[in-house]
């Protein structure tokens, strides 16, 4: 299937920029350019991309509130986002309010290629798991049990895929990713609080102690079992660049700026590790998913 693409930049030499990218690397189509927020979310439901490549920082309505006003009314495509804001308060919401990807700016060409073919890639894999889940689903009546399973399938490969099946922490991961698909099945147009879902979660289980060291614990344990799958995938890219597993996840799971960071620093330890963004990741396996 040929992806078709829509930016929203102010600067005309990065969307002529964007769409030589798309056009030379045959990714797919632009089908629309806009230059202000404007009338972005209009345009954004009308053309109906496969992936909206858009700023941050745009005249008369910003990227995060096009984004939020464009899948409130019903907009199921993917977001890149592509600026020169490097806030992580202000990245962190952009990912909270449905960006699959930021990038920085000024653009690296390879990183966006990179990038743009990985969520490619997991459009299309989407489109095979619903297909695959309609079939399981009609096959058996619980509904509910057969989603379930085919979900922990999908998250078993997954972790699989990126080293941490097993590994202290991944099951606790695994309930965190179920509770927050569930919250977004029950609260589509509403955001949640990671640290919400490891107090829920810390008083389910019924620990002993205190509440709140229990809960830093937990997070810690993710923090960690997420640190290692950073890893993984480096090492793998320090072995191995082309390799398909390093091409997907580093560009899905993880700011490809940390991936690269961590690379330098399995080659020399002197240089700091890379860093994870644990809300990036869960929301980029659920996005692969298909939910």
């Amino acid at each position: 299937m040929e992806m078709t693409f829509l930016i929203v930049d102010d600067d005309i030499s990065i969307r002529k920029m964007l769409g030589l990218l798309i056009k030379k690397n045959n990714l797919g189509k632009v089908i629309c350019e806009i230059e202000s927020g404007k009338d972005a979310v209009q345009e954004i439901l009308f053309y109906n991309p496969d992936i909206v490549l858009i700023d941050l920082l745009l005249p008369i309505v910003d990227g995060i509130e096009i984004m939020k006003a464009s899948k409130k009314q019903g907009y199921k495509g993917k977001f890149i986002m592509i600026s020169q804001v490097e806030d992580e308060s202000v990245v962190s919401k952009a990912y909270e309010n449905g960006v699959i990807f930021f990038i920085s700016k000024p653009i690296n060409s390879i990183e966006v290629i990179n990038v743009i073919k990985g969520i490619c890639h997991n459009i299309e894999l989407e489109h095979s798991l619903a297909l695959i889940k309609s079939a399981v689903l009609n096959l058996n009546s619980d509904k509910n049990v057969t989603r379930e399973l085919f979900i922990d399938d999908g998250i078993t490969n997954i972790f699989a895929d990126i080293g941490i099946a097993g590994a202290v922490g991944s099951n606790e991961l695994i309930k965190i990713i179920h509770k927050i698909m569930d919250f977004k099945k029950k609260s589509p147009n509403s955001t949640y609080k990671l640290q919400k879902i490891y107090y829920e979660m810390v008083q389910e289980e019924h620990v002993d102690g205190n509440l709140n060291a229990n809960k830093r614990a937990l997070e810690q344990r993710v923090r960690r079992t997420i640190q290692k799958a950073l890893e993984t995938i480096s090492e793998l890219g320090c072995d191995d660049y082309s390799s398909s597993v390093f091409m997907e996840y580093s560009t899905l799971l993880f700011d490809f700026k940390q991936v690269r960071q961590e690379m330098r620093h399995i080659n020399n330890a002197l240089e700091e590790p890379g860093k994870i963004n644990t809300k990036k990741f869960i929301e980029s396996i659920i996005t692969k998913l298909g939910s």
